[in-house]
């Protein structure tokens, strides 16, 4: 595939007024909802919305208006081409005629190539490699890319992020944006008459390219749930064929969106929506994975915090244990020190949308840190995972020689752990290393009013 030479230019500063924000999957009306919301105030905003799997029933719990434009093509490759064309047909005049400054999106492909035709900025973001396909359609046309930490210049190249330039990494999740929610108002599953515990439980993505054959273990775990009476289910179905296939096992199916996420106010999220379970996490809220196809990255690393298991009789098990409320509360405490350590993309996003209109003078590439600062962006740069020497060199942009007396004083401290195995020897943050951190940070907030 060939791909273009480059993108729209960058918003020139002082000049965004009004921005489109184009959503095509649950995750974007929440991501970009705590972003409008907060931003509202400053920006006008024009919202798009594809019908499908829920959007739009987020979007107005969550008060927020928007245009209802086109729809998903569902599985079938010329479905998808035929909603591709559509969906750019009707999105074409509205955008034209709203003259926004800058797009905010996931990667919707036919928002990214409207926005590029009519010479428009777009903001995306990265976090799903398995779906080359639709990345190469995206991010080769996009301004500005968010994307995690977990990923390498190579693995990005491949998926059409060809510009280092236009690359803004991230800390975590891209579900880093619930990052100190607290949960607030009346349990909504009380006033569906669900009574505690409960399980949430989030079906499989059946649209999703990279999904390509059903295999009944989420049903069967939740089929024993039920038959043991072990906890109340309820099951949020993307689907009306899985409508029906839960609502025969007797379970609470939800109908009706929230204006929080459904995993806030579960005792434990059990299931095969990548998204939510890394919602869960985020919120300090027990998950337990049952994904039975290949896993991205994001998911890769979620799975080394997260029981995951295909056999519907180990995965009831863990759910079991995390419904003991000590469980709950070791998990909950274990998960807060690496989520702290982790960013918030949507407030990146915001504050790089800010910067545009109130440009500061950038600081030299020069600058000397001090000693201090280096220890702990070589703690913070092994914070979420385990390291090698030279990962940790390119992150902390820190030389050998200067890295291998620093190791041994932060392991001598008991900050950073190492792991031999035959790939070579791995730095990973101890919880003191994390703490540290997090208390570094609790201070600069003070001092200078950042925000992590």
């Amino acid at each position: 595939m060939s791909l273009p030479e480059q993108s729209a230019p960058p918003p020139e500063a002082g000049r965004v007024r009004k921005i489109w924000v184009a959503m095509s999957t649950p995750f974007q009306a929440n991501f970009f909802a705590s972003l409008i919301s907060e931003m509202k105030g400053e920006y006008e905003f024009i919202v798009t919305a594809r019908e499908h799997d829920n959007i739009t029933r987020i979007l107005e719990a969550k008060g927020i208006e928007y245009l209802k434009v086109g729809k998903h093509g569902g599985k079938e490759l010329s479905n998808k081409l035929e909603a591709y064309a559509e969906n750019i047909k009707l999105m074409l005049p509205i955008v034209k005629q709203e003259k926004p400054d800058l797009l905010l999106t996931e990667r919707w492909p036919e928002a990214v190539r409207v926005a590029f035709g009519l010479n428009i900025p777009s903001w995306t973001i990265f976090y799903d490699e398995r779906e080359q396909h639709v990345n190469q359609l995206v991010f080769p046309l996009a301004s500005r890319v968010y994307v995690p930490r977990f990923y390498t210049f190579q693995e990005l190249y491949a998926n059409g992020v060809t510009d280092p330039d236009k690359v803004a990494w991230f800390n975590g999740f891209h579900t880093g944006y619930l990052k100190g929610t607290v949960p607030e108002g009346e349990n909504p599953y009380t006033k569906l008459g669900v009574s505690s515990p409960l399980v949430f439980v989030r079906p499989e993505p059946e649209f999703a390219s990279f999904f390509h054959e059903h295999e009944p273990i989420l049903e069967r775990a939740v089929e024993r749930i039920v038959k043991d009476d072990i906890a109340s289910v309820a099951v949020l179905p993307r689907t009306e064929s899985q409508e029906r296939k839960y609502s025969k096992m007797g379970v609470n199916v939800l109908e009706q969106s929230m204006v929080e996420s459904p995993v806030a106010h579960a005792d434990v999220t059990l299931g095969a929506a990548e998204t939510m379970l890394m919602e869960a996490f985020i919120l300090g809220k027990p998950a337990v994975s049952a994904i039975y196809w290949e896993a991205s990255k994001p998911v890769a690393e979620l799975h080394r915090y997260i029981p995951h298991s295909t056999d519907p009789a180990r995965i009831v098990g863990y759910v079991e244990e995390y419904l003991d409320t000590d469980n709950q509360k070791a998990f909950s405490e274990k998960v807060s020190l690496l989520v702290k350590n982790m960013d918030n993309p949507a407030q990146l996003m915001a504050n790089d949308i800010r910067r545009l209109s109130s440009p500061r003078k950038a600081e030299s590439s020069f600058k000397r840190r001090s000693r201090m600062e280096i220890y702990l962006d070589i703690i913070q740069a092994a914070s979420l995972r385990p390291l090698r020497p030279t990962q940790i060199m390119k992150e902390a942009n820190i030389s050998y020689n200067e890295l291998r007396g620093i190791v041994e004083t932060l392991e001598e401290k008991g900050l950073l752990t190492t792991e031999t195995n035959l790939s070579g020897k791995y730095y990973q943050a101890t919880s003191d290393g994390l703490r540290l951190l997090d208390d570094y940070r609790g201070l600069r907030g003070r001092l200078f009013d950042e925000n992590y």
